[in-house]
């Protein structure tokens, strides 16, 4: 196992969820490097879990990315002759975008309990809570 840091671009996605469901994100992208005779682009096969993929997914393609993770080798066989890479993102850092539109970010919708009327000095406001004195909220309408 290799860990690494690079600066990529990605050039695909694709995105899905494992059983637990948390986020998958696979797909290409590539970096640049020096050789004798100047800078050359490599293309690299990559996948991220949890954390790192929601980053990587709500960038899109196109964006460039400052990635840390492991880099597995593996050996040549009778169907891929050449040795193949995958990059396992762990961490990951948005320093560009090609899109030229700014995301917006989303704000979390919080339920609030309806206010009663005040109708003397002892008025109560219900507050759904749990029986651990925490406030609850619904969350029946996340998707996965």
């Amino acid at each position: 196992m290799n860990n690494t840091q690079l600066r990529v671009r990605l050039n695909s996605l694709q995105a899905s969820h494992t059983q637990d469901g948390t986020l998958n994100v696979s797909g290409e992208c590539s970096f640049k490097y020096y050789e004798r005779s100047g800078y050359k682009v490599r293309p690299l096969r990559f996948q991220a879990y949890g954390e790192a993929a929601v980053a990587l997914n709500h960038a899109g393609v196109g964006s460039i990315h400052v990635v840390s993770g492991r880099l597995n080798i593996f050996k040549p066989n009778d169907t891929n002759p050449n040795h193949q890479m995958l990059l396992t993102v762990e961490r990951t850092v948005v320093v560009g975008s090609q899109s030229t539109s700014e995301a917006t970010p989303v704000t979390p919708v919080v339920p609030i309990a309806p206010v009663e009327a005040a109708v003397g000095s002892n008025s109560v406001v219900p507050i759904p809570v749990a029986s651990n004195g925490k406030a609850t909220a619904d969350y029946s309408d996340i998707p996965f």
